[in-house]
């Protein structure tokens, strides 16, 4: 991937940058630390390291793939786009090394990325946590660990909801003995329950809460950094996800969704936010482009400043978003190589088409029939200004130093939501629903159908209309899956998530060949054991 250049680059005594696997201790080198925690700004480095390591780990369409494409709604172009198994994955034993090399299939069952972002963030709590206060003007200790903590709160959510069970490890690694002991065998650390994880997952919320303040609109970190309303946000995601782990094994889930209530209700009444308008596609365009009223927490990926990649290249435009050729030629606008909605999944998305705007506003040729991808060697695709394609992140800038034969030469210039207002929003309408107040989550579920154009619902499911709104509002966000997980709810009898899966818990995905040799503690995911090839 061509890269402009990255902001929030840390300091290499912070950045463990020859650790592959965090959970691998063999490959953690020593960290000196004696020379650098010494004033506010080496902390603040520290802090804008993790978000460094965080940006880098999601750019690539990490959310993207495993919340949107895995629906089997989005399917890849005839010369790219994602890989089949990410859709059709009943196993990956059928995936030869050469398509795992191309498809990147055991590279997203690899958590080391997320412990790389982990490791940073135990550096920064443990270290600023002993510096005196008075290296720091007002508050800013507090604001540091308290982004901190909620950067590993969502990590180690993002962790939870990918594998489920997964290790703890809250220490910064700092010498050879807390990795190798004394016979110099590394210490191994095994997977966690799914609910210790979450306990996890909780407290550091609570730290974070405790220590950030509500953002101010049109500052320079709104949106971007994190402050009160991004760590209620993320509480009310843990706390239904802790929610769903409760009623699944038989237990009682009511304390985690009253929780889930309390912190969405705060985000909503005293957060600052609010929805944007849908009445034009600017509108829209703009609000993607980031830091808008809905801006709750996202990853900042801006071509002004410095904070972008070249869009033909990698990242969720690769996926998603034709080119405008810069030569004119509009055979080469990548209509073969990026992901599509076939016409028979559209129903999926937008059951209400053609009244639904969100249709036109999200995607280019919403109504075109095709079911077969685009190719200029199709018998029965062969418009290429027929491909539906997703037009969310479709925002650029062209490349001042392309070569002369780049025709899609473009710097992507718009944010990547990680929460934004509509889905908090939504996300409280369906902890109303669990916690039996469907009068207070109706109104959300009509305001947000009548800004996409549609009439108040009227139906009396009202739990399934707040995950269609959710599907048709927040698709290419990295959220559906999930959502479909939480509620055991796959509309689409296609899909690859059969009820006897979803007993097994084959929602979660499989550990890595590689961590599963490094790491003798850690054992696959139960329902994987002997569906990968690796």
């Amino acid at each position: 991937m061509k890269v402009r250049s990255i902001i929030f680059i840390a300091i290499t005594s912070v950045m463990l940058s020859a650790c592959d696997d965090f959970l691998s201790p063999e490959q953690v080198d020593l960290v000196y630390n004696e020379v650098f925690w010494a004033s506010e700004k080496d902390a603040e480095q520290a802090l804008l390291g993790g978000y460094s390591l965080y940006r880098g780990l999601m750019v690539g369409g990490q959310m993207y793939e495993r919340g949107d494409v895995t629906t089997g709604y989005f399917n890849r172009g005839w010369n790219g786009g994602s890989s089949e198994a990410f859709y059709h994955f009943p196993n990956f034993s059928n995936v030869n090394g050469t398509q795992k090399s191309w498809g990147a299939l055991q590279s997203y069952a690899d958590w080391g990325g997320y412990y790389k972002v982990i490791a940073q963030l135990n550096m920064v709590i443990r270290h600023v946590s002993e510096m005196k206060d008075d290296l720091f003007s007002g508050d800013k200790k507090n604001q540091i660990l308290g982004e901190a903590y909620f950067l590993r709160a969502l990590i180690y959510y993002h962790l939870a909801t990918i594998w489920g069970a997964v290790p703890v490890t809250l220490d910064a690694i700092e010498n050879s003995d807390q990795v190798i002991d004394g016979e110099s065998v590394p210490v191994y650390k095994g997977r966690s329950t799914e609910t210790e994880v979450m306990d996890q997952v909780l407290a550091d919320i609570g730290e974070a809460v405790g220590r950030l303040p509500f953002g101010t609109p049109g500052s320079a970190g709104w949106g971007i950094r994190a402050n009160r309303g991004s760590a209620l946000a993320l509480s009310g995601y843990a706390n239904l996800w802790m929610a769903f782990i409760k009623k699944r094994d038989g237990q009682d889930p009511s304390q985690f969704t009253q929780a889930a209530v309390k912190a969405l209700e705060e985000v909503v009444q005293k957060g600052r936010y609010s929805l944007v308008s849908y009445s034009s596609a600017e509108n829209v365009k703009n609000m993607f482009r980031g830091k808008s009223a809905e801006a709750v927490f996202e990853i900042s990926i801006s071509y002004a400043q410095g904070e972008s990649y070249r869009a033909d290249a990698g990242g969720i435009q690769a996926l998603t978003c034709k080119l405008v050729p810069l030569d004119g030629d509009v055979t080469k606008d990548r209509a073969s190589n990026i992901n599509w909605i076939p016409y028979l999944k559209k129903s999926f998305v937008y059951p209400e088409y053609p009244q639904d705007k969100r249709s036109t506003l999200f995607f280019s040729a919403w109504d075109s029939e095709y079911n077969e991808p685009f190719s200029d060697v199709s018998q029965v695709s062969t418009d290429r200004n027929k491909v539906t394609w997703m037009t969310k992140f479709a925002t650029f800038m062209v490349d001042p130093a392309r070569e002369w034969n780049e025709y899609v030469a473009y710097f992507a210039d718009c944010n990547i939501p990680v929460f934004r207002f509509t889905d908090v929003k939504l996300l409280l309408a369906e902890a109303y629903v669990k916690s039996g107040q469907d009068n207070l989550a109706r109104p959300i579920v009509d305001e947000i159908r009548q800004r996409a154009g549609l009439q108040t619902y009227t139906g009396s499911n009202l739990l399934q209309e707040i995950l269609q709104q959710r599907t048709s509002d927040l698709i290419g966000e990295g959220k559906l899956f999930f959502d479909y997980v939480r509620n055991d709810y796959f509309p689409d009898p296609a899909s690859a998530m059969t009820a006897d899966r979803y007993a097994q818990k084959g929602y979660y995905w499989p550990v890595s060949g590689n961590t599963l040799i490094n790491n003798k503690l850690v054992k696959q995911t139960p329902y994987w054991n002997g569906k990968t090839t690796w």
